[in-house]
């Protein structure tokens, strides 16, 4: 197949699912071109690593305002079609392939999609404005909602695929979107590149405290003021230890919060050298995956697919209407609490910890859960499925 991807943001430096998909859609022998967003680099295009690359150069939008978000996901729309017809014009396509975030690329789909006689396809791992609107950070049915749902189901319309993260991310789209557009609905699982093994590791003092991390972007969706209050309630248990390690819109948030409210069981790193974050993440007793309360919409966060791939368990900390809790308690590969039960979220941290020898197996479940389920070469078979029709 020859494939367009659209991506807000790509770099062939940092470690995404979007790269590995990338990579392994190049590997099976597919033509690929990829037009993102870019910090790094200028605008204009060349090859890297096998595949033709078309970068847009953006604001950074990591620690940005939700105006200064929103403003340039509406200007990206012109910016990449003005790209395509620079560029790409003249190339043919049998595969137009993108996510969410953003939703504000169904213009930019449809003439692709017409243009190139290309089937679309959505990598659904965002539902916006939804997802603003249970932050709080959007009001529901006002004009600026309104306008975004218009967009967003702009975006579903041009899309002939919509792909979902899991079976809950499915169900919840089925009852927002009109009955003739279900037959496009199908599971898209995250995935990722497979590493070796090379097998799990300890802290060298094996009678220490149970180490939890939480290691991942600090935003609002990731529900820390509940996970901090956890963890200060922890703060007199001697069995555990916390390490938060990450960057985002509420980074100052927390360090404020483990300040003022001494927290001495909890450490903070706001950025790491990548090869010395993994060094600490692998002897790490059990990762955290966190979620608000707040979510009405069935979110999977990939983060959890990087705890098992190094053989980790995980404690998941989410909503109630995510199945993520399904997978951990299916693969026996980790604990879960519902994001708004403070009380079980203490006595899960306690039984962990007093059930350490159990974590090891845990790990291992999680690994081989992985590799059955969330190998990358999965979602390039169902790509490919939708290539032969």
């Amino acid at each position: 197949m020859k494939i367009l991807c659209l991506f807000q943001r790509f770099s062939f430096r940092s470690s995404t699912i979007y790269l590995d998909l990338v990579e392994a859609l190049v590997k099976a022998g597919h033509e690929v071109t990829v037009l993102a967003g870019t910090t790094e680099e200028e605008s204009g295009m060349r090859e890297e690593c096998g595949c033709r690359v078309v970068y847009m150069k953006l604001p950074d939008q990591f620690k940005a305002g939700k105006i200064k978000k929103g403003l340039v996901q509406l200007f990206m729309e012109p910016l990449m079609l003005s790209l395509i017809r620079k560029y790409l014009w003249k190339e043919s396509f049998s595969m137009i392939l993108y996510p969410t975030p953003p939703i504000t690329l169904a213009n930019v789909v449809w003439k692709c999609r017409i243009h190139y006689h290309a089937l679309s396809y959505l990598m659904l791992k965002d539902i916006f404005p939804q997802n603003a609107v249970d932050l709080g950070m959007m009001r529901e049915c006002g004009l600026i909602h309104r306008y975004f749902r218009s967009v967003e189901a702009k975006l579903y319309r041009a899309s002939d695929v919509i792909g979902c993260m899991s079976p809950a991310n499915m169900e919840y789209m089925r009852k927002i979107l009109p009955a003739e557009q279900h037959a496009k609905l199908e599971l898209f699982p995250n995935t990722v590149r497979i590493k070796s093994f090379a097998g799990q590791k300890r802290h060298s003092n094996e009678e220490d405290s149970t180490r939890f991390v939480f290691g991942g972007n600090l935003g609002k969706p990731q529900g820390l003021p509940f996970l901090l209050e956890g963890m200060e309630k922890l703060n007199d248990y001697e069995k555990a230890r916390f390490l938060i390690i990450g960057d985002g819109t509420e980074s100052a948030y927390v360090e404020n919060y483990i300040r003022d409210h001494k927290l001495f069981r909890v450490e903070y790193h706001r950025e790491l050298p990548r090869e010395e974050y993994e060094e600490i993440l692998a002897i790490q007793d059990i990762g955290i995956v966190s979620l608000s309360a707040r979510f009405t919409i069935p979110n999977f966060p990939s983060r959890v697919l990087s705890y098992m791939q190094m053989g980790k368990p995980v404690f998941v900390v989410t909503d109630e209407n995510s199945d993520i809790g399904d997978m951990i308690e299916e693969a026996e590969c980790g604990f879960y609490c519902p994001a708004d039960d403070m009380d079980r979220f203490v006595r899960t941290v306690k039984e962990i910890c007093e059930n350490r020898d159990r974590l090891s197996a845990m790990g291992v479940n999680g690994r081989k859960y992985l590799e059955k389920y969330y190998d990358v070469k999965r979602s390039v078979m169902i790509l490919e499925r939708h290539g032969k029709r």
